[in-house]
């Protein structure tokens, strides 16, 4: 039987690139394709997939508080993440949570596909453009997955109540989890934020 997979990214033109690939193969079929963590988890509760292929940014729920909450109601569903974010402590974070490949979009279609058998031999796969030295602790360490959906957040630009919003959360919540993360972070402002995420790959400087 063909691999069961669903498709969460918030760009039309990378769900249906993924969905011409993959159903192209003998050896999958893509059960549907969505465009935000919402519709993802009403997906996951109706078929049941064996892989879930997902972006860490889309509007609404997503990042690292959408990958705990699939593992947690359905642990046995196989998750890649597919994203433009290289750091190697993300990376690693997600693994560690239950992730089982995380492929860059920077990747040719050889590496997407080659992670997706790995995934199914039972094997935990990352792209080769992702450097996983993660000897040295990083300050993103001291974050919980909230507060670094939190940071990725405010590192893009998005105000606190913009956050809020994004991420289903009051204002109060997203400003106190702020006030948390700079002073876990040692450091003053939102701008620094900003310059960390960019040391970190979380952002773009542009």
């Amino acid at each position: 039987m063909p691999i069961k997979i669903l498709i969460a990214d918030d760009h039309a033109i990378v769900r249906s690139g993924l969905t011409l690939l993959l159903n192209s193969q003998l050896s999958y079929q893509v059960m549907a394709s969505v465009s935000n963590g919402e519709q993802l988890l009403l997906e996951c509760q109706a078929n049941q997939p064996d892989l879930i292929i997902t972006d860490l940014s889309m509007p609404g729920l997503g990042g690292v508080e959408l990958i705990r909450r699939i593992l947690l109601k359905w642990p046995s569903i196989n998750i890649m993440v597919f994203s433009i974010y290289q750091n190697p402590y993300l990376v690693k974070r997600l693994i560690d949570m239950g992730v089982k490949g995380y492929i860059s979009k920077n990747s040719d279609t050889e590496i997407l596909l080659a992670g997706i058998k790995a995934i199914n031999r039972a094997e935990i796969y990352s792209s080769p453009d992702i450097c996983m030295d993660t000897e040295q602790e990083k300050p993103l360490s001291k974050l919980t997955a909230r507060e670094l959906d939190i940071f990725c957040c405010i590192a893009n630009g998005l105000s606190a109540k913009q956050s809020s919003e994004k991420l289903f959360l009051s204002e109060k919540t997203v400003s106190n989890n702020v006030s948390l993360i700079k002073k876990k972070l040692k450091i003053a402002s939102s701008i620094e934020i900003v310059h960390l995420a960019i040391l970190e790959g979380l952002a773009s400087p542009s």
